[in-house]
């Protein structure tokens, strides 16, 4: 359905680069990469990354309104920051005053829906009712708080990125300490994790595990060979327990999502598509690897495009 648009956000902040959306889609306000490597000088950047650095700490004193995520684009020179169509309240539009103060600094575009972390709630699995013994555990599979009644579902991540652990996303630790697979053995519990703030954790596997370097990938098997960052333009696909495999390319990186539970920073976004459920699954070269370069982290809510991940660099 569209949604009129509500100007008095546009008519707060006169320095906008970008329009309103008369009927709002979410969509990345990226520009086509181009040929304009390098376009920043050293001293622009400095700039850009100084006001990343205010707007990071608005939103992490919860200051930062309806604005979804923002970051340097080195190709525009400029911050780019997408914001909630529609929003109109003195929050946001303080926050879009920071951003636009200095002419030429700022991109603002306006997005239809706002982001989330992908943890979902579900109805515990039937087959978590059946007994069922610890074996050979697989990246990319699906786990769950319990069960039985409505538990959350996660994605476990890569196997023994820290030697002789499992990993997921930060939130999905915040949501419960004791993780279980899907035939309701239970996998571990969280040793420590970080959200908001950042959005990783690291479960300790209970007894009787054996932690596979292999991550599931539509039904069969994707060996993982180390981990490395990721890049922009870097072609990547995840693996989600809702989603399955989605894959598209690295369009930004050191992100700041600015989630209802609280900000993160220093996230990538990618074009492929994800959704509730596959929070913390494997971001990887794609889509036969080597390396994983992330955990699923979230998007937009409802599912879709772009997607946010956690680097792995914790």
């Amino acid at each position: 359905m569209n949604r009129p648009a509500k100007m008095g956000l546009l008519s707060a902040a006169t320095l906008l680069t970008l329009p309103m959306l008369s009927a709002p889609t979410f969509t990345t306000p990226t520009l086509a990469a181009s040929a304009r490597a390098g376009a920043c000088s050293s001293v622009q950047m400095e700039q850009l990354h100084s006001l990343q650095g205010e707007l990071d700490k608005l939103a992490i004193g919860k200051q930062a309104g309806r604005a979804q995520y923002w970051y340097v684009d080195p190709d525009q020179c400029k911050i780019s920051v997408a914001v909630l169509g529609g929003a109109d309240d003195v929050a946001t539009r303080q926050f879009v005053t920071t951003a636009t103060t200095t002419p030429g600094l700022a991109a603002v575009t306006e997005i239809g829906q706002a982001v989330s972390s992908w943890v979902a709630k579900v109805p515990a699995p039937e087959a978590a009712r059946s007994s069922h013994l610890a074996g050979t555990y697989y990246g990319g599979s699906a786990i769950y708080s319990g069960t039985s009644g409505t538990v959350y579902e996660c994605t476990s991540g890569f196997n023994n990125y820290h030697p002789g652990t499992a990993t997921t996303a930060g939130h999905c630790g915040a949501a419960a300490s004791t993780w279980y697979d899907g035939h309701g053995a239970q996998l571990g519990t969280v040793s420590s994790y970080k959200f908001p703030g950042a959005d990783w954790a690291v479960i300790q596997p209970t007894s009787g595990w054996t932690l596979s370097n292999y991550v599931e990938v539509n039904g069969g098997e994707l060996n993982i060979y180390g981990f490395s960052q990721p890049q922009l333009n870097q072609p990547v696909c995840g693996t989600g327990a809702t989603t399955g495999q989605q894959c598209g390319k690295v369009i930004a990186t050191n992100v700041t999502v600015n989630y209802p539970d609280g900000a993160v920073t220093g996230l990538a976004e990618s074009s492929q598509s994800g959704n509730g459920g596959d929070s913390g699954g494997p971001v990887y070269q794609g889509p036969t690897g080597p390396n994983g370069v992330g955990l699923i982290s979230g998007g937009p809510a409802g599912g879709g495009s772009p997607t946010f991940f956690q680097p792995l660099n914790f």
